[in-house]
């Protein structure tokens, strides 16, 4: 879907270019305050992206009105547009996973502008959120305004150090805590405590991916690692993924 130019097209490219840049920052081995940067920029795309939406669809009815004048409310020369939260109540098209990871993210922004916070362990921490966060605007992107605007084209793979990489995990679990990161640690237990099942285990609220190298038998075209999601996969293929997982760690070659 081609946008001409005005403002639901330069809203919906700043949008998108908040969510590389959110992506960009993640991705950097040697990021200083990357799950931080991330959760800030990726608020900013969500927001642009539904302001975009409604000013596709209504108009300017997205900006706060005084009540009982048609003039609008206007904070530091600007008019007033709904902040996200608002935006997601309007929007009507999240499923309930969707909307406990936006609301997730929504209530750690207000937080991590207050606190100071360890950043390997807010890594480690919140994986599974800060992914599904980009998978489910990338595809509300796409419902609303086409694939030619899809960013995965735009995207590589963040290339991982798995021994070091265990070795942060390690040393962030065993770690004292500090008073900021207990207090943010205790929140997303009691928030991820609230949760049904059902929300909980679905991949919109937290990714749950297996990477899987292909090693034989592949086209010398095609991507060295396979991404499964787990929730695809039935009985037999999930034990089979469990089976190839420790044969690759062990470094067993077993006969068939």
């Amino acid at each position: 879907m081609s946008l001409r130019k005005g403002k639901t097209k330069s809203t919906l490219e700043s949008s998108v270019d908040s969510a590389l840049l959110a992506v960009e920052v993640y991705n950097k081995p040697r990021a200083a305050f990357r799950t931080e940067a991330y959760i800030t920029l990726m608020i900013i795309a969500w927001t642009r992206l539904l302001h975009a939406y409604f000013n596709r669809t209504i108009g300017d009815k997205y900006f706060y009105k005084i009540k009982g004048s048609n003039r609008y409310e206007v904070v530091d020369g600007e008019r007033k547009a709904w902040e996200l939260k608002t935006c997601i109540s309007k929007y009507g098209k999240f499923s309930e996973p969707e909307k406990a990871n936006l609301d997730l993210f929504i209530k750690l922004r207000n937080k991590i502008e207050h606190r100071n916070i360890e950043k390997k362990e807010m890594d480690v921490l919140l994986f599974g959120e800060c992914q599904s966060l980009l998978f489910n605007y990338e595809k509300h992107l796409i419902d609303n305004f086409g694939s030619e605007y899809a960013i995965s084209e735009s995207l590589v793979y963040s290339l991982q150090f798995s021994a070091l990489r265990k070795g942060e995990q390690v040393k962030a679990n065993r770690k004292a805590l500090s008073a900021d990161y207990a207090e943010i640690k205790k929140f997303i237990e009691i928030y991820r405590s609230s949760l049904s099942e059902d929300v909980f285990n679905a991949q919109e609220y937290s990714i749950k991916l297996i990477q899987v190298p292909k090693i034989a038998n592949t086209n010398r075209n095609d991507l060295a690692i396979e991404f499964v999601r787990w929730d695809s996969l039935d009985a037999e293929d999930r034990a089979s993924y469990q089976k190839l997982d420790a044969i690759v760690k062990d470094k067993v070659v077993k006969q068939p």
